[in-house]
């Protein structure tokens, strides 16, 4: 197998182009034609449509470039457990690469239309071996997947309910754009927002009810949460001193 086609980029420059340098913006096919190649596929997914099933075995390696995902745990019983809710760029499977384990026990459902490439196993290893600064950005993918799951479990023991949405509403801020000083909408189900919080609905009402209070948000028709950028400021003090 050969590492690059002529004329074809390197798995480097497309993690540059994707993940490194342009987030938080849509991409088009056309941007993304001169990455592909043999081992390199572009495909859509539509909302509500898995991404990955449980029990699935690992193929290739998925970059989503554009939409958001799901990961949701469902026990023998039929109750589901959101593990996360995550937004592009993202990889998925590289666990289940680097593991003598190669099946997905989650499903991962496009919670929005997502936009998103499929990496040949054998080729994304030779390139990643073969490229320091692309086996980096594997190593950053890694480690946020790692410290999601942390923070996730420290805010569910340690944290009340209200400081667990005062993180849950940063993250969502830096996620928008390294706190960008634009407002925040909020516009995951309120089902959703528990669930990845790891606290009931009703839960979720008694926070956000306290924030109200304290004039920290502002819940629109649909149940739409907004911020202003200095109500996110108080909330990130707030955060930053808990």
């Amino acid at each position: 197998m050969q590492a690059k086609e002529h004329g074809k980029r390197s798995l480097r420059e497309l993690f540059e182009f994707t993940y490194l340098n342009n987030k938080n913006r849509p991409f088009t096919r056309e941007e993304l034609a001169p990455y592909l190649n043999s081992y390199i596929t572009l495909r859509t997914v539509e909302k509500g449509e898995d991404i990955i099933r449980p029990m699935d075995t690992l193929r290739s390696i998925n970059l989503i470039v554009n939409g958001k995902a799901y990961f949701i745990r469902v026990s023998p019983r039929g109750d589901m457990n959101m593990l996360a809710a995550t937004a592009a760029p993202m990889f998925i499977g590289i666990t289940q690469l680097f593991s003598d384990d190669k099946t997905f026990y989650s499903q991962i459902l496009a919670a929005e239309k997502c936009l998103m490439l499929d990496i040949d196993c054998k080729y994304f290893l030779q390139e990643i071996k073969a490229d320091g600064n692309a086996a980096m950005v594997v190593i950053d993918s890694l480690s946020r997947i790692i410290e999601r799951n942390h923070a996730r479990m420290d805010r569910m023991m340690f944290l009340s309910s209200t400081d667990n949405l005062l993180a849950y509403i940063c993250r969502k801020w830096l996620e928008q754009g390294e706190f960008s000083d634009k407002p925040l909408y909020i516009k995951e189900k309120h089902g959703v927002i528990a669930t990845d919080m790891g606290v009931s609905v009703r839960t979720l009402y008694r926070a956000i009810n306290k924030l109200k209070e304290e004039n920290l948000i502002t819940v629109m028709n649909g149940g739409v949460m907004m911020f202003t950028p200095e109500q996110l400021e108080v909330i990130r003090r707030r955060h930053e001193n808990m």
